[in-house]
């Protein structure tokens, strides 16, 4: 017997029947329990659970559902979202909209709830830590683990002569802080918690960020040891890196000062660090890249960059805000906004060698030049380096882009050649003109009114 909550949150007891065996992901087993919690209290889901569920329902960056997942805020639009479809889902998906419907229901305040990403964190922080232990017996499935308290030892295939638990047998023997982190080839991924503490407690050679900003680094040089590599970042997630030689050490800090440097330079106008970005436009082009393991697992990560930069500095500073990410492998990215394009729609996928030849062409010459990629195409590297030879200006009308021609070309003086009695009878057909010219160029609307003119023959 288990109840589920309906309208207002009350609890009403309900018959769930029987799933067919099936292999629960990790977020899946999160709500089952979660809820299975909420049914013992008598209670609501908790904010974690809601910020799950939601992750699970919602259907992209422009959903309600999607606003509650990355911020907790409660949209009147998540109801109607809730409620779509309803009859066609799955039996263990209508269970959780019952809940998260009785949870934003019975929320009070319904706007965006602070620290709702990094409290659900540490809470998976935890988890990690227990997954891990699950994931070092899958690791030793060839060998074997004996524990007493809070030690594992751990036999290797080559370290194990008898049977696992003979006293003269010869293992290695971890705290639970480093077995968890054991891998088959006797190394291991990190260091224990412990001496985590340590390093960080160490005064670094050199730093870098911040963990306010994205992330922190710190480089540690040890007189005839390996060196270290510390970083922290946005999450709390604490890592280092251990490199062999001296001459590896400094080009690892090289890169990472690289990247941050481009990531500073990327980020500061949108951060008011420098004031407006004065362009000849007066167009400033951004675009937010975020990591895409994170927007899977149903984190918002990602920052807003000035699209103006070169692309190798744009690359570095997408580097840098991969290397902060909540996922210690994030490595792909999209680009999940664009702002200031003057309506150019590029892709989620679009080359940052692209988006950056848009964005200083948009910078120097405004709309004009994102009308101009719209028809040529944003990848038409020689159209779109040609643009001022094709660009004829900004009209009121095609007519009066035809009396400017007739003007430039002081064609008005055949009129003044006509007999002045037959003289009031003569006149140029502008508007016909317009409507001619239209045929060979290429007429775009301006967004503030007007006509765009482009000669496509250059």
């Amino acid at each position: 017997m288990e109840r589920t909550p309906q309208q207002g949150g009350e609890i009403q007891a309900e018959l769930i029947a029987p799933e067919p065996f099936y292999e629960e992901s990790h977020d899946e087993r999160v709500i089952r329990q979660s809820i299975e919690a909420a049914l013992l209290e008598q209670r609501e889901i908790d904010d974690r659970t809601a910020r799950y569920i939601a992750s699970q329902l919602h259907e992209g960056q422009a959903s309600a559902l999607y606003s509650l997942t990355s911020s907790g805020a409660i949209a009147e639009e998540v109801h109607g979202e809730l409620a779509r479809d309803y009859e066609q889902l799955p039996r263990q998906v209508q269970h959780w909209v019952n809940w998260l419907r009785a949870y934003c229901n019975g929320r009070d305040d319904k706007g965006p709830v602070a620290g709702w990403a990094a409290s659900a964190a540490a809470i998976d922080r935890e988890e990690d830590e227990a997954q891990a232990r699950v994931d070092l017996m899958e690791r030793i499935s060839a060998a074997g683990v004996a524990t007493l308290g809070r030690v594992a030892t751990i036999a290797t295939a080559e370290s194990v002569p008898g049977e696992l638990g003979d006293e003269d047998d010869e293992h290695d023997v971890f705290s639970w802080g480093d077995a968890v982190r054991w891998q088959p080839d006797g190394g291991q991924a990190e260091l224990s918690l412990s001496r985590l503490d340590e390093l960080f407690a160490e005064v670094p050679d050199e730093v870098l960020g911040s963990v306010q900003d994205i992330g922190w680094y710190g480089l540690l040089r040890r007189e005839g040891l390996p060196g270290i590599l510390l970083s922290q970042n946005g999450y709390g997630h604490r890592r280092m890196r251990e490199i062999a030689t001296d001459e590896e050490l400094t080009a690892a800090w090289a890169d990472l000062q690289r990247e941050y440097d481009a990531f500073t330079d990327a980020t500061r106008a949108h951060n008011n660090e420098a004031g407006d970005r004065e362009t000849e436009s007066e167009h400033n082009p951004e675009i937010w890249v975020g990591s895409l393991s994170d927007y899977n697992d149903g984190r918002l990560h990602g920052v807003w960059l000035d699209a103006t930069l070169e692309p190798d500095e744009l690359k570095d500073a997408v580097a840098f805000m991969l290397r902060n990410s909540y996922s210690s492998d994030a490595e792909e990215w999209a680009i999940m906004d664009y702002d200031d394009f003057c309506g150019l729609n590029l892709g989620e996928y679009e080359s940052l060698e692209v988006v950056s030849r848009i964005a200083q062409g948009i910078a120097e010459h405004g709309e004009p030049f994102a009308r101009w990629a719209e028809y040529v195409g944003e990848r038409s590297e020689e159209a779109l380096a040609r643009f001022e030879d094709h660009y004829l200006g900004k009209y009121d009308s095609a007519e009066a882009y035809a009396e400017y021609i007739l003007e430039e070309t002081d064609s008005y003086r055949y009129l003044d050649e006509i007999p002045e009695g037959l003289r009031v009878y003569a006149k140029f057909d502008t508007e016909m003109m317009g409507r001619d010219m239209e045929i060979e160029l290429h007429v775009a609307e301006a967004g503030d009114g007007g006509i765009l003119v482009f000669d496509p023959r250059g």
